[in-house]
């Protein structure tokens, strides 16, 4: 295997540890939580993250891409530290701006997590958010710098708090509201903690270094994600709201907690989509185009493959839940769905992003996310909470499609289509079989869907078992050589 090519997966794997880690916490969370908390409470916890998600997802006001994009290519007089400081205080100011505005109307946002008026639970959705702004910069610094090790210490410690301990108020006080003021407890000290760590990072006197124009450049690229950081929780996170508003707490902690068991196709998604945005800006001019490709048809394969696999094991995956939330178990591989359409859409639009046309990702999320809606109100009344998955399933895809569209117009990447149409196809089958039939016939269907996906990929598997014995036989040189000395 060339230098280049062992190089970039050996980051991918590295950068994936954060996730593999989150995958296992998650997954020794996940029955420890639906046991301790009823669903109705485990439906205010999620909504609560749920805004959270979206406070800070606004906050950002598209700067977090500003700084992924310009950190190889500073603008102006500005240094990486000078862009690192302005890029990351800016969202803050603003985060602060839109705490105080939205005080005045706490009574209601807070009604809309928990059901009734409650001062404490806005406070903590503004402090959290509040963190989550920070912490998404500081895993950015680390992610840029290609600093594995640290991105990966940094990120599962956040896990640990985000998904462990505050479930330690569950044994003795199993109410949502208990669980917010711990987890934004952990979440605030937590972020204290790093902000000391990469204290260096901050340059004080980073006005000084930044002109109009360098200000304007960064502008022009963030502005325009704006809207696309609702578009993008509108996306991923509308389904839960609406079933609140017409089926109740219960049936969204039951959903919601679905969707955290889908997010185990994340140790894929997110240790690539990590490294890939860094690697596709130092590349993509120098870079053998078709290298691209294969990436997208590996991709395709292992994100296939992967859905597939759980789908199949379902059964005792979802004994470890408690009762009350099994039901999920029917609609259970449409939530693949969103996690694969976003990973697969990032080989193949990747255009937009280097052509700096990110207004185009804007219009296709305002569509998706008008589809998403639309969808839910007709689909939820119909079918519970199947509707709202198949909802999101189907928007995501209309996602993939027009991503990769328009990204092929600005950068050409696909020499064919087949593989977008081998992974959607092969996991809509695996998920309507898994919808409308049971027992053996279920089995027998999503048994034959993965035996046709190990036909259709043969080729790409053969390339990634052998790229596993590669990387396998560095590390155990490696470590045969500490050993030695």
């Amino acid at each position: 295997m060339e230098q280049s090519k062992l190089k970039f997966l050996k980051n991918m794997v590295g950068f994936s540890m954060v996730t593999w880690i989150s995958f296992v916490l998650g997954f020794i969370a996940s029955p420890i939580a639906t046991r301790l908390f009823p669903t109705e409470e485990m439906g205010r916890l999620n909504q609560f993250t749920n805004y959270a998600t979206l406070f800070s997802s606004i906050c950002y006001l598209g700067m977090d891409q500003a700084f992924v994009r310009f950190f190889r290519e500073t603008p102006g007089k500005m240094t990486r530290k000078t862009l690192f400081t302005f890029c990351t205080l800016v969202p803050l100011a603003f985060c602060l701006l839109v705490t105080l505005v939205l005080g005045l109307f706490w009574q209601s946002v807070s009604a809309e997590i928990v059901g009734q008026p409650d001062m404490s639970v806005y406070v903590c959705l503004a402090v959290y958010s509040f963190s989550l702004v920070v912490y998404r910069f500081l895993a950015l610094s680390y992610r840029m710098e290609q600093n594995a090790l640290w991105y990966t210490i940094q990120g599962v410690l956040h896990v640990l708090l985000t998904k462990i301990a505050y479930l330690a108020v569950g044994f003795s006080h199993p109410v949502g509201k208990a669980a917010m003021l711990s987890l934004t407890a952990l979440m605030g000290v937590f972020t204290l903690v790093f902000v000391f760590v990469q204290r260096k990072r901050f340059d004080a006197a980073f006005l000084k270094q930044t002109d109009r124009k360098s200000a304007a450049a960064i502008g022009m690229l963030a502005l325009p994600l704006v809207p696309l950081s609702l578009l993008s929780w509108l996306n991923s996170s509308i389904s839960p709201v609406i079933l609140k508003h017409l089926m109740g707490y219960s049936a969204t902690g039951i959903y919601t907690s679905a969707l955290g068991l889908a997010s185990t196709i994340n140790i894929i998604q997110t240790g690539f989509n990590t490294y890939w945005a860094p690697y596709v800006l130092e590349n993509y001019q120098g870079d053998d185009s078709r290298r691209f490709y294969t990436v997208h048809r590996l991709m395709a394969c292992m994100l296939t493959l992967f859905g597939l696999g759980i789908t199949i094991l379902q059964t005792p995956v979802f004994m470890l839940l408690g009762k009350a939330y099994r039901s999920s178990v029917v609609f259970f591989p449409f939530l693949f769905m969103s996690p694969i359409c976003y990973c697969l859409g990032e080989t193949t639009g990747m255009g937009i992003l280097i052509s700096e046309k990110t207004y185009w990702t804007t219009i296709i999320f305002l569509f998706s996310a008008a589809a998403n809606i639309a969808l839910c109100f007709v689909f939820i009344p119909m079918m519970g909470m199947p509707g709202a998955a198949l909802a999101s399933a189907a928007s995501a895809v209309l996602t993939l499609l027009l991503r990769s569209g328009v990204g092929e117009k600005y950068y050409k990447v696909l020499e064919s289509w087949r593989y977008l149409a081998y992974t959607i196809g092969l996991m809509a089958v695996a998920s309507f079989g898994n919808l409308w039939l049971t027992g053996a016939a279920k089995y027998a269907l999503l048994v034959g869907v993965l035996a046709l996906t190990c036909l259709l990929f043969r080729g790409e598997i053969r390339t990634l078992w052998k790229a596993a014995g590669q990387i396998f036989a560095v590390l155990l040189k490696r470590f045969r050589r500490g050993k030695q000395s």
